[in-house]
Parts: structure tokens; C-alpha cells; sequence
């Protein structure tokens, strides 16, 4: 199986929704739509990504700064799917990620406990679901090439959640299993876009500092049982994140002057 192949297996696999990073790009249907649903995902994680850091004063003031940008993003985005989506099945799938947004809007309003960041990461979760459902009905027949996916932001987004939920008290097999499973899930991403026969020596230099950093921070968020480690691991998943925005952004480039 060449590169390429083994690219889109690993994205059109169980995880769909690692497909989160330049889902524009990457669609040639309804490419906003995509975008905007896939875009979506990660910035409600980061949401209960944040409020839980913030409800455990850590990197609490960063926290809340990007707890606000994420609901900032997301509601722009659901605004302009409202505006581009037609479709009553869809249409009523929006009205419940909105009612969810709601209710989410509420809960940040009370105090921090655990049962409402138990709360938070399940209507998150429910929302990713329904914005994985709309992107879907727009992928058909219109993947293109490429190693540059939204799933490395999602996922990376992810661990950390994962972490931080387990340090917080939400200490149970499914969320070790989790993360144990995206950590494989982000090392099988990052070996593809290695490998990727279409990378500039730009992209090169970027996976190269990607690989180097995983390959020191991946053990770190593997030891979530001991959740001794908080701050680095924040610190490291929003490197990591902002590198993956680097070399989809270099793709890009490499796409749009190919044109």
C-alpha cells in the first residue's frame, strides 16, 4: 500500500472525525460547510478542554482567554451553517447542536464542580457527533490527496482533555482507553504525513520538529495515571497544535502553487 493509500485509510477508518484540519481545502463540495462543521469539532473540545484546566487552576488565565476565543469561533461557524444549510434533516440537527450550545452557555455561568465538567464533556461530545454527521453528508466522493487533516488538531486537543478530566476526577477505564487509543491514533497521522511524497523541504523541516517534539511529549500523555504532569502537557498539545497549523498551512501553499 503506498503513502497516499495508507493516508486515506487511516482517515476514512474508524475516525472520520480525525479529518479536522484544512477540510476546506480538502473537499471540493461545499467546502464551507465541511470546514465549518469539521472546524467546529475541535473548538467545542477546546472548550471542555479549557473549562476543566481553568476549574483546576491550572494555566487558568490562558485557559479562559481560549475557552472564550474557541465559543467565539464556534458560534461564527454555526451561524454561517445555519445560513448554507438547506436541508430539513440537517436543519434540525443544528437546532439541537444549538440548544446544546445553550445549555452549554448556561453551565459556564455556574460555579466549577466535577458533575458540570462531566456535564460539559458529554454535550461536547454529543455536539462533535452532530457536526461529524453534517460534515459526512458532504464528503461523499471528494477527498482529495494529502496529509494536511483538521484530525491532528482535534486529536491533540483530545489528549489533553483526556488528561486533564482523569487528574480532575473523572478517573475510569474508558477515559485511559481513550487516550491510549489517540495517542496510536496521532503517531499513525504523523508517520503518513512523514512520509508524504509531497512534501517541500518547508514541510519537511515542519514534520521533523513535529516528529522530534512527539516523540519526547507522546509518553507523557500515556502516563495519564499518574497525572503529575498537567502544565506540560497544556503546554505541549498547544505547541504541537499550532505546528500542525504550520504544516497545513505550508500544504496549502504547496496545493494553491501547483494550480
Amino acid at each position: 500500500m503506498n503513502t497516499l493509500q495508507t493516508i486515506t485509510k487511516t482517515l476514512r477508518g474508524a475516525t472520520l472525525g480525525t479529518m479536522v484540519f484544512f477540510a476546506g481545502s480538502l473537499f471540493a463540495q461545499s467546502p464551507s460547510v465541511t470546514e465549518d462543521a469539521l472546524s467546529s469539532r475541535v473548538w467545542i473540545q477546546k472548550v471542555a478542554k479549557d473549562y476543566l484546566y481553568k476549574g483546576n487552576d491550572i494555566a487558568a488565565g490562558k485557559a479562559e482567554r481560549d475557552l472564550q476565543k474557541s465559543l467565539q469561533a464556534f458560534d461564527k461557524a454555526l451561524d454561517r451553517l445555519n445560513g448554507e444549510i438547506n436541508d430539513p434533516k440537517l436543519k434540525n440537527l443544528l437546532t439541537f447542536i444549538r440548544m446544546n450550545r445553550e445549555d452549554i452557555g448556561d453551565l459556564l455561568t455556574r460555579p466549577y464542580s466535577l458533575d458540570n465538567a462531566q456535564e460539559l464533556i458529554d454535550m461536547a461530545d454529543a455536539i462533535s457527533e452532530g457536526e461529524m454527521s453534517i460534515a459526512r453528508k458532504f464528503e461523499s466522493n471528494a477527498l482529495k490527496k494529502g496529509p494536511a487533516m483538521q484530525g491532528q488538531r482535534y486529536d491533540i486537543t483530545q489528549v489533553a482533555k483526556y488528561y486533564i478530566a482523569y487528574k480532575a476526577g473523572i478517573k475510569d477505564k474508558v477515559t485511559v482507553d481513550k487516550m491510549n487509543k489517540t495517542v496510536s491514533e496521532l503517531s499513525r497521522l504523523i508517520e503518513a504525513m512523514k512520509n508524504y511524497a509531497g512534501n517541500t523541504p518547508e514541510m519537511n523541516r515542519l514534520i521533523n520538529k513535529i516528529d522530534r517534539d512527539w516523540k519526547v511529549v507522546h509518553q507523557f500523555y500515556l502516563d495519564i495515571e499518574e497525572g503529575d504532569l498537567p502544565l506540560i502537557v497544556y503546554e505541549t498539545s498547544d505547541k504541537l497544535e499550532k505546528e500542525f497549523e504550520k504544516y497545513a498551512e505550508a500544504y496549502l501553499k504547496q496545493q494553491n502553487a501547483g494550480k
